[in-house]
């Protein structure tokens, strides 16, 4: 099945030889057919050329200048005829096959049936793969290397009708608006052939056919490779949920609960929660600096040392000066992590570290208390020191953390959420369950910043004192 796609491009490639062919037609007093496709130039073209053919057997004329005129317009019209009928075939050579590099001997062995050079090539270069054919007199092959090598990086084509030290040539580029593919060469070394400016638009027009051949395979893969990225995102999206605990401790003393939202697929900010046997809960927020798939392994790193390190030690200070010291040495400069970790006795003792992190929250009546950084992020000093601070908590107090992308999410007139916002939710319902105080939050964040891309990961974790 011919290929459609490229077809306007050839036909205005091909202009001038429909010009060229109307002109002969109206010489013999003849109308050609009106052509909308190659198909109806291929076929238009052999039906002049075999009036003439009859026109010529039939005149017989003794007029030696207007039989000289004749052998002349039927030659050119020949060599047209075989051109259309080359590219005829070439297109659908080229629309069955859907690596281009299979064809290249294909498409230059009927090239040269319309363009009798002595040797051609053909040099791809396709997702760092790089594929070369020949055809043609295999002696003039270091010609053929040496003229690509002259003019691959040329942007338009070279076109030398003839040449005594290495024969005319022309040479095409194969370049779109997506890549740069490599070049088409022709040459006539080693005859007599001059190149005509109707060699030239053949040569053209197939190299067209050939780019348009490579850009649809660069495309489709192209496409290939994101759709099978966006299930390797989506399988790394629902991995990293899993890591995330759904189920939280419960007893008399504590209500729970925490969601998050990562900003594209897959983010940086954790969260965990979880029961010692003495009744004491030990809590973690956290968030990973950018976005992505980055901060994502970070984040997935970072549980990892969490999870095994408080289960050697609750010792806060201990633990958040080892954090620094194995972010700060395991990844590139720049990474860092904002976090809080907090434990609560059943008999309301807190104590928490602060590395970086916004202020946690003690909604007391109402009033908030902000408890606020005692440190810097894990993994900018490598040897930072930690304060580990202490607070009593009184029956029915409120502690909440969040990561900033509630904070700092933005509204279609680029406005922020902002802390007074938070505060104001937080006071208003801080009589409702644990899990109706987080849907409140992140669906107030949600609301806001309606109409715009999620700014960052949304993390919110809330713990009733009862």
């Amino acid at each position: 099945m011919v290929d459609r796609g490229n077809e306007t491009q050839i036909m205005e490639t091909l202009k001038p030889l429909v010009e060229f062919l109307e002109k002969i037609s109206r010489l013999f007093e003849r109308d050609f057919k009106p052509v909308n496709n190659l198909e109806d130039l291929f076929v238009a073209t052999k039906e002049l050329y075999e009036y003439i053919q009859r026109w010529v057997l039939d005149q017989k004329s003794n007029n030696e200048a207007l039989q000289q005129l004749v052998d002349a317009q039927l030659e050119e019209l020949t060599a047209t005829y075989e051109g259309l009928s080359a590219l005829f075939e070439i297109n659908k050579i080229i629309s069955s096959v859907e690596e281009p590099w299979m064809i290249l001997s294909s498409v230059l062995k009927l090239l040269k049936n319309a363009v009798n050079f002595s040797a051609g090539a053909v040099l791809l270069r396709i997702n760092d793969k790089q594929y070369i054919e020949y055809y043609g007199d295999k002696s003039a092959e270091n010609i053929i290397n040496e003229l690509i090598k002259r003019h691959q990086r040329e942007e338009n084509t070279i076109f030398v009708d003839f040449d005594n030290d290495v024969g005319g040539h022309i040479a095409i580029p194969l370049k779109s608006e997506i890549g740069d593919y490599g070049i088409m060469v022709l040459s006539a070394y080693g005859s007599n052939k001059i190149f005509t400016a109707g060699d030239k638009k053949i040569a053209e027009a197939v190299a067209q056919q050939i780019l348009t051949a490579v850009n649809r395979y660069v495309m489709l893969q192209r496409e290939i490779e994101k759709k099978r990225l966006e299930e390797q995102i989506q399988i790394a999206r629902s991995i990293q949920m899993g890591l995330l605990p759904k189920e939280f401790p419960t007893n008399e003393r504590f209500d729970i609960c925490a969601q998050s939202a990562p900003a594209i697929q897959v983010g940086g900010d954790y969260y965990d929660v979880f029961a010692r046997d003495d009744g004491t809960i030990v809590c973690c927020i956290a968030d990973v600096s950018g976005k992505g798939l980055p901060a994502a392994l970070i984040m997935s790193s970072f549980r990892s040392m969490f999870r095994l390190s408080t289960k050697i030690s609750d010792d806060l200070k201990m633990l958040a000066e080892q954090f620094d010291r194995m972010i700060h040495q395991d990844f590139e400069t720049g990474r860092f992590i904002t976090s809080i970790i907090f434990k609560i006795t059943p008999y309301g003792e807190l104590e928490y570290v602060n590395a970086g992190h916004d202020p946690l929250y003690i909604l007391r009546e109402n009033k908030i208390i902000k408890l606020e950084s005692t440190g810097t992020p894990f993994g900018i000093l490598g040897e930072g020191w930690y304060d580990v601070e202490k607070f009593k908590l009184q029956k029915n107090d409120l502690i909440v953390a969040y990561t900033d992308g509630v904070v700092e999410a933005r509204n279609i007139a680029g406005e922020e959420f902002g802390f007074e916002r938070l505060q104001e939710l937080i006071i208003r319902n801080r009589y409702l369950k644990a899990s109706d105080i987080v849907d409140k939050i992140m669906n107030a964040v949600f609301e806001f910043s309606h109409g715009t891309v999620q700014h960052d990961d949304t993390t919110v974790l809330v713990v009733k004192y009862e």
